[in-house]
């Protein structure tokens, strides 16, 4: 067998307790922006030292002066991610799709699609137990299916949906950095909103 020196085996137990809880789904808001507002990427270990660490993204998205995450509140238990395995042996990478419904078919849903449609978005999300994950990176740009139905009676749906496909090394990678929205920086770790700013912070992210 070839002696490896890259790529260092990490694989520890993964225990399952009595009890524990995994709840399915995502909170009710997501958080995009545009690939070309960004600035600075947060990265992916290279040589990571536990499981955690192997999907988790370390430093900040930072938008560029006067940008910011916008916030997209999805129907109520209508958001989903799914990773699947792709490639052949050597060259394997992760699909990642995030699916969301924006509630109704009005103006600002449907000028967000039509905004949406060509563009190159990166999507920040929060599962139901509090953790960060994310669609799209610097090296890989989710495609768009973007799409409207009205419905035909009181009792169907009036929904704008938004699918978004990324291929990426890594399945749907954690992130505790900062998502900086116009209304303050949200904590990535813990979901809660920083104080209330009205620049970047002038310290920028790090790879």
């Amino acid at each position: 067998m070839a002696k490896c020196k890259e790529n260092a085996s990490i694989y520890e137990d993964l225990d399952k307790c009595p009890g524990q809880k995994k709840l399915p789904g995502i909170r009710d808001m997501v958080y995009g922006i545009p690939k070309r507002d960004i600035v600075n990427y947060p990265s992916i270990p290279d040589a990571p030292a536990n499981l955690k660490e192997a999907v988790s993204y370390k430093g900040d998205f930072t938008p560029a002066a006067d940008k910011y995450f916008h916030k997209v509140g999805i129907v109520k238990d209508n958001g989903q991610l799914q990773v699947e395995s792709q490639g052949v042996d050597g060259c394997k990478t992760f699909k990642n799709t995030l699916h969301f419904g924006i509630p109704g078919t009005e103006e600002e849903a449907t000028g967000y699609i039509d905004r949406a449609n060509n563009d190159e978005m990166i999507y920040i999300f929060f599962q139901r137990n509090g953790k960060a994950r994310v669609i799209g990176s610097e090296d890989f740009t989710p495609e768009l299916a973007l799409k409207q139905d009205t419905g035909k009676t009181a009792t169907d749906s009036n929904v704008t949906s938004v699918e978004a496909v990324c291929t990426d090394l890594h399945p749907a990678p954690f992130y505790v950095g900062k998502i900086h929205t116009k209304d303050g920086d949200i904590d990535g770790a813990t979901g809660k909103m920083g104080a209330s700013v009205s620049s970047n912070p002038s310290s920028g992210g790090s790879h």
